[in-house]
Formats: structure tokens, C-alpha cells, sequence
């Protein structure tokens, strides 16, 4: 097996791309099937047409090997992450779930759930950089790419998820619309 894996890399490296790509859209699917939830402002704004698109990174491999593990690594972690919440979100619902980080966003401060992340960010730097540092040289060691991969996720969930608190709390500061002032003389004369 471990002298097939290698002989057939880029087909192999294909392969786990693929279910990793699709790991990811399927878990975002069963999470958040209206993309309510999606912190990738893309995915979010451009839809579940572009999400599966996604899944072509898994031919990267035949480009360059060595910058497809980064892509597997930050995509299997991305998938377990939204694994490991699709329970709560399914039982909940998107609404539900939205109404509830809702009324944590209002009892709560930005800079807290930005702490929070950035604290996620910092243990996740450390690891990829460690892995990074425990490479040998050449840079083509295995630890570098997966070290890099790890990085790769730190910054992407660190980014998408500063956008989405961002949103998440402009919108329960923003005012909320009042129905015009005529609208509600016509309701008191009815």
C-alpha cells in the first residue's frame, strides 16, 4: 500500500482532495443548506454553484504536488470542524441557530469573540510553525507542506470568522426598522 501510495501521488493526493473538498461541501451542506450560516463571504454570496465548483482543487496535484497538501490539510480540518457541529445546527435549525449566536452577539462584545478567535488562531500558528521548524531542509519535507497547510487553516478561519462576528454583530446593533409613521396612524384609526 505504501509503495503504491507513493508510485501514484498525484492520483492518490486526487483522491483525498476530493473527498476533502467534498467532505467540506456536503458538511456545509447539512449545516447550513441556505448558507445562513457560511462564513466564507464567497461561498455565501455566490452560492452552492460555486461551492461545488471548489471541488476541481482536487486536479491541483497534477499541477504541483507539494501545494495540493496545504489544500488537503486546511480542507479535512474545515470538514471536521463542520462536522463536529452539524448535530446542534440540524437539531436547531439555521434560524434557530442564527437567533441564538443573535442573542450571544447582544449580550456579549466584538472584541470578546475576536479574543476568542484570535487565541484559536495563535495555538493553530504555533502548531503549523512548529511542524514548519521540525521540518529538514529541503523545504520538500512532508512536515513543511503539512506544517503549511495547518497555516493555511489558522488564517482562513480566522479571517472568515472575523467577517462573520463582524456581520454577526452589525446586525444586531444596526436599529431595527420601524414601520412608517403614517402606517401606524391607519392601524390605530382601523
Amino acid at each position: 500500500m505504501f509503495e503504491w501510495f507513493h508510485r501514484n501521488l498525484e492520483h492518490a493526493l486526487c483522491v483525498l482532495l476530493l473527498m476533502a473538498r467534498l467532505g467540506d461541501v456536503l458538511t456545509t451542506y447539512f449545516a447550513t443548506p441556505r448558507l445562513k450560516l457560511e462564513a466564507n463571504p464567497i461561498v455565501r454570496k455566490l452560492g452552492w454553484k460555486y461551492a461545488l465548483l471548489t471541488i476541481l482543487v482536487c486536479l491541483v496535484p497534477y499541477y504541483n504536488v507539494m501545494i495540493s497538501v496545504p489544500i488537503l490539510v486546511a480542507s479535512l480540518l474545515v470538514s471536521a470542524s463542520n462536522a463536529g457541529k452539524i448535530w446542534l445546527m440540524r437539531s436547531l435549525g439555521e434560524d434557530e441557530w442564527l437567533a441564538l449566536l443573535e442573542q450571544a452577539a447582544q449580550r456579549g462584545k466584538l472584541r470578546h469573540a475576536l479574543l476568542a478567535l484570535a487565541a484559536s488562531f495563535f495555538f493553530l500558528l504555533l502548531l503549523g510553525t512548529t511542524l514548519i521548524l521540525l521540518s529538514p531542509p529541503p523545504r520538500q519535507a512532508w512536515g513543511f507542506w503539512f506544517g503549511c497547510g495547518i497555516l493555511l487553516y489558522a488564517f482562513a478561519i480566522s479571517l472568515h470568522g472575523a467577517l462573520f462576528y463582524r456581520r454577526l454583530y452589525g446586525r444586531v446593533s444596526a436599529p431595527q426598522e420601524q414601520p412608517p409613521q403614517g402606517s401606524q396612524q391607519q392601524e390605530q384609526e382601523s
